[in-house]
């Protein structure tokens, strides 16, 4: 098998003139050490290890005889990032902000070398972008963190999310991504900087569920006569009150002090506590309305880990 010697292809950074092993992608060359790609990725470790069949050709060596290895399904950009990280610690040794490109390069390949250390670091930045235990003053929500330049409903990070594996992160997202994203978009996708962001198709199918689900889950925490739902005390009067209140759009809203009129000082006490454990509730029920798994414990269990 011939090869184009390494030495005549476009040489990118990370190139170390005392590397020893070249890795190769779409033509573009990187130049790195065998022994650190072998610690980080058991991947490398055993494609570096394997002795060459006998009845293959000769190892391709550069012209100063570095191993030359072809990822051949790999991005240059893809393994840029990778390798920059790896061997020059960016983004993951500082407070730098990580963008959303590059936080789906280190998970993809994190998770196909099985590089644990940038897999394991994108992870928790990832996580941090979306509540995994309920806030005790809002509802699922979604933070900026330091994960940066995310489309505005984040279907770039919720395909990856899914990709890899990283589950507990999805529940919550489908949430704030169904909640706020009409249907139109989350059927054709949309334009945003230039640039056309779609769902998976189960992502896509997710968020649609999750729609035609939010107003049954509002119901659940929120019925509608919230007197006849709740009080169970010894006040007659303000049980037969319980005045129609229209279904909630979001069944994870705070608590109203205004309801606390409808009711005597002990019925109101007992509604506003029934009603934060409904609203607990509806938290640990996302897993199952996204069909990610029966509970929180199932999805992490089922989470991509190394």
């Amino acid at each position: 098998m011939v090869h184009e010697a390494a030495d005549s292809k476009e040489h990118l950074d990370p190139w170390f003139d005392d590397g020893n092993i070249i890795l190769v992608a779409e033509g573009k060359c990187f130049k790195v050490y065998r022994g650190m790609l072998s610690v980080h990725s058991p991947i490398f470790e055993d494609m570096l290890s394997c002795p060459q069949p006998a009845d293959k050709e000769e190892e391709e060596l550069d012209d100063e005889g570095c191993p030359v290895i072809h990822l051949q399904q790999d991005s240059a950009t893809v393994v840029q990032h990778v390798l920059r990280a790896l061997f020059c610690g960016e983004y993951i040794t500082s407070s730098q902000l990580m963008p959303m490109s590059v936080a789906t390069a280190l998970l993809r390949l994190g998770k196909k070398y099985e590089i644990e250390l940038l897999f394991n670091h994108v992870s928790g930045l990832m996580k941090a972008c979306y509540s995994l235990e309920l806030p005790s003053d809002s509802g699922p929500l979604r933070f900026e963190g330091a994960i940066t330049e995310r489309d505005p409903h984040d279907f770039q990070f919720l395909n990856v999310a899914r990709e890899v594996g990283l589950l507990s992160v999805l529940p919550a997202a489908l949430y704030v991504c169904a909640s706020s994203t009409d249907t139109k978009k989350l059927m054709d996708g949309y334009e945003w900087e230039g640039v056309h962001y779609s769902l998976s198709p189960i992502n896509q199918r997710a968020c649609i569920i999750g729609r035609d689900q939010r107003s049954e889950l509002a119901k659940r925490v929120f019925p509608a006569r919230l007197g006849y739902y709740y009080c169970s005390g010894p006040c007659k009067d303000c049980s037969q009150m319980g005045a129609t209140v229209s279904f909630l759009a979001d069944p994870f809203a705070l608590w109203d002090s205004n309801w606390d009129r409808m009711f005597c000082k002990w019925c109101a006490e007992n509604c506003k506590s029934k009603y934060g454990r409904s609203r607990k509730a509806a938290f640990l029920s996302l897993p199952s309305m996204f069909e990610l798994g029966s509970n929180w414990g199932e999805v992490r269990e089922n989470e991509t880990s190394f």
